[in-house]
């Protein structure tokens, strides 16, 4: 009985490393991505911006 007690400690030892290992690794992911999805919204923006802009002189209801 004792053996499978120490399996069982063991196999949760291993799946509490995995989950952490995990958790760590999203958490470095996400942390690292944020400044290139600002980068990429702001570029976005001003890429949509430029577009209204020169649609202006094809579309007149767009004109300011």
């Amino acid at each position: 009985m004792e053996v499978f007690l120490l399996l069982w400690d063991d196999a949760d030892d291993f799946v509490c490393a995995c989950r952490h290992l995990a958790t760590e690794t999203a958490g470095e992911v996400l942390a690292s991505a944020g400044p290139i999805i600002a980068t990429a919204s702001v570029a976005l923006i001003a890429g949509a911006t430029t577009l209204v802009l020169a649609a202006q002189r094809y579309v007149p209801a767009l004109a300011v």
